[in-house]
């Protein structure tokens, strides 16, 4: 018996010999922003494929992507706008090890440290730039994409990889309605590479996809007033909020303790402001507003409608647009 050994015999100390558990690192994947912070090409726009056949156009997508010598940047610098200035804070909230990953309809499930070019592509259906047609092509679009090596060879390329790679991490999927059915098929197989398949969670909108609700810690306008910022940005900051209060202690990975704390949040969230009520303007009384303004040096719809509205007075945006910019005609003229 070693000296060591004798004292803590000595002293009545035990001594621990069972292995440390690790701390599990928390991977975090955030829907990509439509707003970019460098112009698209035109070529990177997949409206520009519409004259390619179903079959061919994610082929050809993806050979552009991986066209050699383009310029690119890191995709955290890539996007822009409130959800993501957000979304690029997510991983410095937990107390944990984090890793940021992007859900991105262009690139597919991609590290937010990895370089990509500027494009523009959208699960939403009917736009200029959405990659399907249908739900269905959507869905057979993200499997494609998680078949491609990607922009950062041997990078997990689906959320099935990511948990297969990492089954004692927890995955936090922060999607919008329109990103989370593409992925919902390998949302559901993922959870089942994890351990625990409690560390999968969805932060979303509720009752989004039925196969999907078991996953999915519901977020509603009712949180907004507790979070601040706009809707666009709501499931982030909700989110945001419920990482905050990740630590060490594994429990809180689990989704039925960031389910409760949803609850909890919703529930203690303050009322929302009341909305005011505002005078509907005719279009020449807009017009008698916007005037003298419009010609007293340079300004903007929106500067204006600001003003319009913090007197009390109502119009509705976009005709609010269209008559400032008929005045800002009669101006320089």
């Amino acid at each position: 018996m070693t000296e060591a050994t004798t004292d803590e015999h000595r002293s009545g100390a035990t001594v621990d010999n069972s292995p440390e558990e690790t701390p599990a690192r928390i991977h975090i994947v955030v829907t990509c922003a439509n707003r970019k912070n460098l112009p698209v090409p035109a070529a990177l726009r997949v409206g520009a494929l519409s004259d390619y056949l179903p079959r061919q156009r994610l082929a050809e997508w993806i050979r552009r992507l991986s066209e050699p010598d383009r310029p690119s940047t890191a995709a955290t610098s890539l996007y822009a706008g409130e959800h993501w200035a957000a979304a690029r804070q997510l991983a410095t909230s937990v107390r944990v090890e984090a890793q940021l990953w992007v859900c991105s309809a262009g690139y597919g499930l991609i590290p937010a440290t990895a370089h990509v070019r500027p494009y523009a592509a959208t699960f939403a259906l009917r736009d200029g730039d959405s990659v399907g047609r249908s739900s269905t092509e959507n869905r057979d679009w993200w499997r494609g994409l998680s078949e491609w090596v990607g922009p950062e060879p041997g990078a997990p390329r689906s959320f099935y990889d990511l948990a297969r790679t990492n089954p004692d991490d927890t995955i936090i999927a922060v999607l919008s309605d329109t990103y989370l059915r593409p992925c919902s098929d390998d949302l559901r197989r993922a959870a089942g590479q994890l351990r625990d398949p409690q560390r999968l969670t969805i932060v979303g909108p509720a009752q989004a996809d039925p196969d999907l609700n078991e996953l999915v810690v519901g977020v509603t306008a009712r949180m907004r007033p507790a979070v601040g910022g706009s809707l666009l940005a709501l499931n982030v900051r909700v989110a945001q909020r419920l990482v905050g209060l990740v630590t060490a202690d594994s429990g809180t990975h689990r989704r039925s303790h960031l389910r409760a704390l949803a609850h909890e949040l919703a529930a203690t969230a303050p009322p929302p402001t009341p909305q005011a009520h505002r005078e509907r303007m005719t279009d020449d009384e807009v017009k008698a507003f916007i005037r003298p303004l419009a010609g007293a040096g340079p300004t903007s719809a929106t500067r204006l409608l600001r003003q319009l509205r913090d007197s009390g007075k109502s119009c509705e945006q976009a005709r609010f647009k269209q008559l400032f910019d008929e005045i800002s005609l009669d101006v320089r003229c």
